[in-house]
């Protein structure tokens, strides 16, 4: 299924899987602007509750406090100036926002196509593990001297878990469903459209009639 009436060469070769890689590196260019996670921490002492929201680069909310929080219970404080995956994050989805432009312009190999589609998800994917990974080193390795003492834990990247009083709850936000439906668009998006062209151009078609057997043999 081409995409046919366009004028230029590049866009007259541009297939149905071109048009959604197109469709999906704007989706992810998008998710660099929106949050990708966010945590809220629910206790007594704070009515009002404590937020920290993720975003591909940086992170925002009541990070004082929950470092604060974090010098009592013996954890190291955060610091998004010194976390890796942050520096790192706008050059990988630059690099993947750009292969998939090439990719639906001038690749036509399934096999590469495959790749691209699997290299969209494996940023998703890759994020929640590395989240996990990081919420990991957060709660263990504890220091001995802290005033409270609370045990190694590990707060989940989705969902709820309970730390002393504390509630945490946890869930990806805007950015990383983005870059879900990026992966799934270039996955699944062709076929899908296809069928839906199919049967909508099939809707209220009626089959030829045909004559009875007997009604053909009398006739010849």
């Amino acid at each position: 299924m081409r995409l046919h009436g366009l004028s230029t060469p590049a866009v007259r070769r541009l297939d149905l899987w071109g048009a959604c890689a197109l469709v999906a590196a704007a989706m992810l260019a998008v998710s660099a602007w929106l949050p990708l996670w966010e945590m809220e921490m629910h206790a007594p002492q704070y009515p009002q509750g404590l937020s920290l929201t993720a975003y591909g680069t940086r992170m925002e909310g009541d990070l004082d406090e929950v470092n604060e929080l974090n010098h009592y219970v013996g954890a190291a404080p955060i610091s998004p100036e010194e976390v890796l995956e942050l520096r790192l994050f706008p050059y990988a989805l630059a690099g993947l926002v750009a292969a998939l432009v090439l990719g639906a312009v001038l690749v036509r190999r399934r096999a590469v196509r495959v790749a691209l589609a699997l290299g969209v998800w494996a940023m998703a994917i890759g994020f929640l593990a590395d989240l996990q990974w990081w919420l990991y080193r957060v709660g263990h390795g504890l220091s001995p001297d802290a005033p409270m003492r609370p045990g190694d834990f590990t707060p989940k990247v989705l969902g709820t878990t309970q730390v002393m009083n504390f509630r945490n709850e946890t869930m990806v936000a805007e950015g990383f469903w983005l870059i879900v439906g990026a992966a799934f668009l270039v996955s699944f998006g062709p076929p899908i459209i296809r069928f839906v062209v199919a049967s909508w151009q099939n809707t209220g078609a009626v089959p030829p009639a045909h004559a009875p057997k007997a009604a053909r043999r009398h006739a010849a």
